[in-house]
């Protein structure tokens, strides 16, 4: 009777082993890759949003330099005056009536660059990001005064609107402002 060598126990992986941690090394790197990519995209809308708010805080300074007197500070009519935070949200509602009504009413760029009027501020709102995409921004502001009856001094509120598209949609970033006008001054 032939004898059978004793089984010899070897070390190391098996064919079916090897496939099955590829498999779940691959699972691992597709989840991080879609993590990465997220990221990036979340990354990409903070800086778009950060922009937008450094455009409507330049806009507000630039407004508090000008003189009680400026032209461009004259109220804004029509449906701004009644909701200045836009708080129906018409200016995400583009190609509506509501949102050409709303859009008409604000101060924008030809009132900001007014001929005769200085504009210290921002001149071209437009930013590339690292891949050359171009986000165009446009700057709108609402202005509406009142007395206070105490004293006479005229109460200048003052809302900048940053109008730009993120992911194809539309987004609005708003800043307040007030300025005070104590009777006689300029």
């Amino acid at each position: 009777m032939l004898r059978r060598a004793p089984f010899l126990r070897r070390d190391g992986f098996t064919t079916i082993e090897a496939m099955v941690a590829a498999v779940v090394f691959l699972v691992g790197l597709a989840g991080l890759l879609g993590a990465l990519v997220q990221a990036r995209s979340a990354t990409g809308q903070a800086r778009r949003l950060l922009q937008a708010s450094d455009i409507a805080n330049d806009l507000a300074e630039q407004i508090q330099l000008w003189r009680f007197d400026d032209p461009r500070l004259s109220d804004t009519p029509g449906p701004c005056q009644e909701d200045p935070m836009d708080t129906a949200h018409v200016l995400t509602k583009p190609g509506t009536g509501a949102y050409n009504a709303y859009r008409a009413c604000m101060h924008d760029e030809t009132t900001i660059n007014q001929p005769g009027y200085t504009f210290g501020g921002l001149k071209d709102p437009v930013f590339a990001d690292e891949s050359n995409n171009l986000t165009v921004y446009e700057r709108f502001y609402i202005v509406r005064s009142d007395l206070e009856p105490e004293n006479g001094a005229r109460r200048v509120h003052i809302w900048v609107k940053v109008l730009y598209k993120d992911a194809g949609e539309p987004r609005v970033v708003t800043s307040r402002t007030m300025r005070v006008q104590m009777g006689g001054q300029q």
